[in-house]
């Protein structure tokens, strides 16, 4: 006779199991604090308690560790059903005898979860390392193939900080929550339950001290995998350079007079996001109520307008320079300044010949004066942004909430080593580059872009 291994919560876990079912849950936190096993246990009451009904989506990106997770997942179901549990690893389907079932899949690219989601019902879908992917966007649409009657549905998120997805996943569930209190976004109810690694005792101590490592050559990652610090990580691309602690200021610190310069710097998207800084340099040195010095001639990010959808910090919301007008005009306003600037120089092109009103046009159309940014090479702009950075002559506001959730978060290209990765998030990073760099030519004078009206023909001079 085959004995059954007894599995039983951890605390932490037993948490998570008292989450009502209705809410989604965002299982973030640092590495070895049973996160994994919290989402199994779920699956596994959801089973048992809506029997064939439940239809369950499990992911991770990769495929090895999907695989581990499936043989984890094997063992808890036969503890609790028995060998009756069948698996078919083509498919990568548990069928339970109460007929419920668990599909896993693993999404090395956004199109594969598109593929398995298509056209599918769930009544729970958990997303496992969705810090590493896929995109967001993928991520939201599968909340589209939750549909079924008389069972709650509900999406788990369990992820590690760092990864493609960091700065979307701590704006969203992090920033601003507070652990286990429900929340709402995007129409449902959220409950953030982050953990350590001291919520998990079945751990040896062994594991515990391979972090102590960290803690003296990258207290930044010590931050974040051993105590779960979302704010801790830094991308690649700034490590060992951006220091919140010393780089982030009050805006009421700096008064408005101490600006020798205070313009909008813009970086036009419409399906990716169009983010504009106002950014400016002192005039004076100025001290902080904390003894900190800020010196004559430093940058400063005074502040940002942001067009971004509020679900995803990687997509625009499409609106017209026209319509985007307006809050750069009241940003501009509040700070005692007018809307003028400068604009990414390829927002100066016209596609559709001379009479065609380029994207810039239609700002300065809108009172938004601004001329092309000396725009150049990429990687020599963001060097002259990390030099300001080293040499104490840099600083942001604490209100540019989006610059803050991004920039520093940035990936560094692995294929260009001095560039951050061009398909991260990183429009605030260029729109602040620009307006440091200034004006490629003089400022563009505002005029229209339709052709001068003529004279009836009846009335023209003609002369002999």
């Amino acid at each position: 006779m085959t004995s059954v291994r007894e599995i039983r919560p951890t605390p932490y876990q037993a948490q998570v199991l008292s989450v009502p079912e209705d809410h989604f849950i965002f299982l973030g936190g640092g590495r070895g604090g049973g996160k994994s096993m919290a989402v199994q246990f779920l699956i596994l009451r959801h089973c048992d308690q809506y029997k064939a009904l439940a239809k369950i989506l499990v992911t991770r990106r990769r495929l090895k560790s999907l695989l581990q997770m499936s043989e984890e997942l094997r063992a808890m179901l036969r503890s609790a059903y028995g060998p009756a549990v069948t698996y078919n690893q083509n498919d990568n389907i548990f069928r339970l005898p109460n007929g419920a079932t668990i599909q896993l899949t693993h999404v090395e690219s956004s199109s594969a979860l598109s593929d398995v989601a298509q056209g599918m019902s769930f009544t729970l879908i958990a997303v496992d390392e969705a810090g590493e992917g896929p995109a967001m966007e993928v991520i939201d649409q599968l909340g589209l193939s939750l549909r079924a009657s008389g069972v709650p549905l509900r999406i788990i998120l369990a992820g590690n900080p760092g990864g493609a997805n960091h700065s979307a996943l701590a704006e969203r569930y992090v920033t601003a929550r507070e652990p286990w209190v429900p929340f709402d976004f995007g129409g449902n109810t959220w409950v953030y339950a982050p953990s350590t690694v001291d919520d998990n005792p079945h751990l040896p101590e062994a594991y515990r001290k391979n972090f102590e490592v960290l803690r003296h050559t990258d207290p930044a990652i010590y931050r974040a995998m051993r105590l779960g610090d979302w704010s801790a990580l830094v991308g690649d691309f700034f490590q060992g350079i951006w220091n919140a602690e010393r780089m982030v200021v009050d805006h009421h610190d700096v008064p408005l007079d101490c600006f020798a310069s205070l313009k909008l710097s813009i970086d036009w998207g419409s399906a990716a996001p169009c983010a504009t800084v106002l950014v400016g340099q002192l005039a004076y040195a100025v001290r902080l109520p904390d003894d900190r010095v800020m010196p004559r001639g430093a940058w400063v990010v005074f502040d940002e307008h942001a067009e971004v959808d509020p679900r995803n910090l990687a997509r625009g919301t499409g609106r017209t320079p026209g319509q985007i007008a307006p809050s750069l005009h009241a940003m501009a306003a509040r700070n005692g300044v007018r809307a003028r600037g400068v604009i990414d120089s390829a927002a100066e092109a016209r596609q559709m010949g001379r009479a065609e009103a380029s994207i810039a046009d239609l700002f300065r159309e809108a009172g938004v004066r601004v001329s092309p940014a000396r725009k150049g090479a990429r990687v020599p702009r963001f060097e002259h942004l990390k030099q300001l950075m080293v040499n104490g002559e840099f600083y942001v506001a604490s209100r540019c909430r989006i610059w803050l959730a991004t920039v520093p978060s940035l990936p560094r290209d692995s294929r260009i080593p001095d560039d951050c990765d061009s398909g991260a998030n990183d429009h605030m990073l260029d729109a602040t580059s620009y307006g440091i760099a200034g004006e490629s030519t003089g400022r563009v004078k505002q005029r229209g872009f339709l052709p001068e009206p003529q004279m009836p023909r009846e009335e023209r001079i003609v002369w002999v």
